[in-house]
């Protein structure tokens, strides 16, 4: 369902998402850092609106050729601990701003460069010269592989490969079917396309990227019928932190169910020996 966020805080979410657009950016305090979670109790569910410039940008980096980051929208996150972690992405209308209508994301350990450092982008001469060795010259359309590991640099901090920002994948969630985001092997799809996806993971202590964008395929170079380049798409992004319960507490449950499951058996039995005696 499409939701909408009040007036005054269009301007904020807006300022926060236009600085630097061509470049992946998620300073602390933005609306693209959803924080640090210790994961050592019950901790507060934590929502970020953005936009994304495309209804297609992350399904572009399901084929061969990759995708355009500046096309999606990267958001940070920390665990001190190991924790289950459930990512909801969801359409959002915000004035004359429409909703991301079909959204899909991606989750890697790992952080781009953060300030003082410069930025990453996918035209530094670092990302252009990895991307090129990697794919071959010019068969690439960015740096984002919405399916797999992928690095990516800026022009300022090292110029070798050794300098550039990595991404160890962990997985995906897609809005629809493959009607919609393609036939690409790995794309974990909902099956339901009503502009909403999330998805759990259990995930060890570190710091984590999620790179969402919009989840409409239309061909490799995805410049087909449909296809909206140019326009913002808002969306929010909710993460949920939880505690994994300890294998021994597991235990008790199935300890206890055990025991209530034996009860009732007993109670059973002593009903139908007392009906007997009644006849």
């Amino acid at each position: 369902m499409k939701k909408l966020i009040p007036h005054f805080l269009l301007a904020a979410m807006f300022l926060a998402g236009s600085s630097l657009k061509a470049h992946i950016s998620y300073s602390a305090g933005t609306t693209r850092d959803l924080g640090t979670f210790s994961v050592t109790g019950l901790e507060s569910a934590v929502t970020k609106s953005n936009t994304v410039s495309g209804n297609f940008g992350w399904s572009s980096g399901t084929d061969a050729n990759l995708g355009d980051t500046h096309k999606l929208r990267g958001l940070r996150f920390t665990l001190l601990n190991t924790g289950l972690v459930t990512i909801k992405v969801e359409g959002l209308a915000v004035g004359s701003v429409t909703a991301l209508s079909n959204p899909g994301f991606s989750l890697y350990k790992g952080l781009a460069h953060v300030a003082p450092a410069q930025l990453d982008h996918d035209t530094s001469d670092i990302s252009a010269a990895y991307n090129d060795a990697t794919y071959g010259a010019d068969n690439w359309q960015g740096s984002f592989n919405a399916l797999g590991d992928w690095k990516i640099g800026n022009d300022y901090d090292g110029l070798t490969l050794a300098s550039l920002s990595s991404f160890t994948y962990i997985g995906n969630a897609a809005d629809g079917t493959s009607a919609l985001f393609g036939t690409a092997p790995g794309i974990n799809g909902d099956g339901n396309e009503d502009g909403t996806v999330s998805r759990s993971f259990v995930l060890s202590a570190g710091d984590y990227s999620i790179f969402v964008g919009g989840a409409e395929y239309f061909g490799s170079s995805n410049t087909g019928t449909g296809v909206v380049s140019g326009s913002s798409f808002a969306f929010n992004t909710t993460l949920s932190v939880a505690v994994i319960p300890e294998p021994s507490t597991y235990a008790l449950f199935a300890l206890g169910a055990m025991v209530l499951i034996a009860a009732y058996r007993r109670r059973g039995a002593g009903w139908s020996h007392r009906a007997v005696q009644f006849q």
